[in-house]
């Protein structure tokens, strides 16, 4: 059986050839494995997103009730298929967008190459582990300077795009890939800044308590239903090859080493400043929305159930942060004017791009304050431009996400007692961090307006902290840090409840 696969949009245009037994049926998924492709698959093959649709040009699998629920009758008439359940069993040749098989780009890793110094010995390497990127700095242990960063898409995204698909997969005996996954990205990537011959004695790894313990194979059961127990929450290190790896400590299930690693970076920063007794608020917004309130003396933590949907995985348009996602956009009258990632054509929305068009949808009145679109688009959704449409269920889901990540904000402003006029600084953190517009995220309601002039973003803070704890190593600062955390439940609270149905609305 001959199995072709072309990416759409790729100029020369290549054709990747499979070839399979003549009696062999296989998925879709496992041709794009064998071909070496990260295929992007936001729910992990579950069929919810239904976002993964591809094209047979010729060889179509027979209609399925998963393809029904995804396309429209005559766009199967045409081709497609959901992509994460179709079985092919004869010659065919698909189309795939480039949108899901991209590499993931992180706008808060800016990508750099120094001249390394002849003694490699005195290199470091800081690693942040996230559940959709993965980043890794060399640093100069002599003068501290950065001397290569790159970033690279997860391998473990084929299981999903959040941790609890992760988490599913590796209870259904994926545990060894999911660790071999990662383990393999990152010897790329240290082969990728340094070079064939790479060798360092020292890597400081951060990540969410998730991300930390699938990459240490350790179980994960304790973490999928609640109260949710990790295996450990302390300090890992230990010595293999030569090299001294060290893990940042977690605070919870779901408030992991690489919000540890954030707060390590900002509190050397204030005291750098001599702001140490500021109050701050910190969101790191990735794949998940964690939410840090310091109030001179305790942390006070949570993790907001978000969502997909500021990712823009769960949304009909919504993309990774690819090559070719729109990052920036406004709306004047009726006419959209945007930035993509790379400068390339548009194939659809990343997280700051969502934002954006909400704002700019609500600003222009198309939208009104509950997200409802006018009739002009109500049926069909608003066009950004003629292939990318924004519809009433990517506004609502958006919405959704929002109301969660205000409501645990307000939630920790409740619980430590102060008022938005005693913070002194908002830092937002992450993937979407680094590029959100805090006048668009303000506008929707996700941060009080009243935080606007206290907003700074920090980009990869969690890379940040790894790349500072490597210069400093003080682990003293991280036992503070977990011992006087408190974690603050979001779901089982009659008034975080209350506090996300009042904020269902674009104000």
């Amino acid at each position: 059986m001959e199995i072709k696969v072309v990416i759409e949009d790729v100029v020369p245009e290549k054709e990747y050839i499979l070839m399979t037994k003549p009696d062999e049926s296989i998925t879709f998924v496992e041709v794009m494995d064998r071909l070496g492709f990260k295929y992007y698959r936001p729910c992990g093959g579950f069929g919810k997103c239904l976002s993964c649709a591809v094209r047979f040009v010729y060889g179509a699998p027979e209609m399925t009730a998963d393809d029904e629920r995804a396309l429209e009758f005559w766009e199967m008439r045409n081709g497609w298929r959901l992509g994460c359940k179709c079985v092919i069993s004869h010659d065919c040749k698909i189309q795939v967008p480039k949108r899901l098989v991209s590499e993931i780009n992180s706008i808060g890793v800016p990508q750099t190459t120094e001249e390394l110094p002849l003694d490699k010995t005195n290199i470091a390497i800081a690693v942040d582990v996230g559940t959709t990127t993965l980043a890794a700095t060399a640093i100069d242990l002599n003068t501290g300077k950065v001397l290569r960063q790159h970033t690279w898409t997860n391998g473990q995204t084929k299981y999903g795009m959040d941790v609890m698909s992760r988490i599913k997969a590796a209870i259904d005996g994926h545990g060894e890939e999911l660790q071999q996954l990662v383990v393999g990205d990152l010897m790329k990537m240290g082969v990728k800044i340094i070079g064939e011959d790479f060798l360092t004695h020292k890597v400081v790894m951060s990540g969410n308590t998730v991300m930390t313990h699938l990459l240490l194979k350790y179980p994960v059961d304790g973490m999928a239903q609640y109260p949710f127990h990790p295996y450990t929450l302390d300090v890992v290190k230990f010595r293999e090859e030569h090299r001294d790896i060290f893990f940042m400590p977690a605070i919870s299930a779901f408030v992991g080493g690489d919000i540890v690693s954030g707060l390590f970076y900002l509190k050397q920063q204030a005291k750098a400043r001599k702001e140490e007794d500021d109050i701050f608020i910190m969101v790191d917004m990735g794949t998940n929305a964690e939410i840090v309130l310091f109030d001179g003396e305790k942390y006070w933590c949570s993790s907001a159930s978000a969502g997909p949907a500021l990712e823009g995985a769960s949304l009909k348009c919504g993309v990774a942060s690819v090559r070719g996602a729109i990052n920036h956009l406004s709306i004047h009258g009726r006419e959209v004017k945007y930035t993509t990632i790379g400068g390339e054509k548009p194939i659809g929305l990343c997280g700051s791009g969502v934002i954006d068009i909400i704002h700019e949808l609500r600003r222009n009145n198309i939208i009104d304050e509950g997200g409802l679109l006018i009739d002009e688009y109500s049926e069909t959704g608003f066009p950004v431009t003629e292939d990318i449409v924004v519809t009433g269920e990517d506004i609502q889901q958006v919405i959704l996400a929002k109301a969660a990540i205000r409501s645990g904000i307000e939630m920790l402003l409740n619980a430590a007692k102060l008022s938005l006029e005693q913070i002194d600084h908002l830092f937002v953190a992450g993937g979407l961090g680094s590029s959100v517009s805090i006048w668009a995220a303000a506008g929707i309601g996700l941060f009080p307006k009243e935080l606007i002039p206290k907003f700074e973003s920090v980009g990869n803070a969690s890379l940040h902290g790894d790349i500072a704890f490597i210069m400093n190593p003080d682990e003293d600062a991280l036992k503070e840090i977990k011992e006087n955390s408190q974690i603050v439940i979001l779901a089982t609270d009659p008034k975080f409840e209350e506090l996300f149905i009042n904020n269902l609305n674009l104000n």
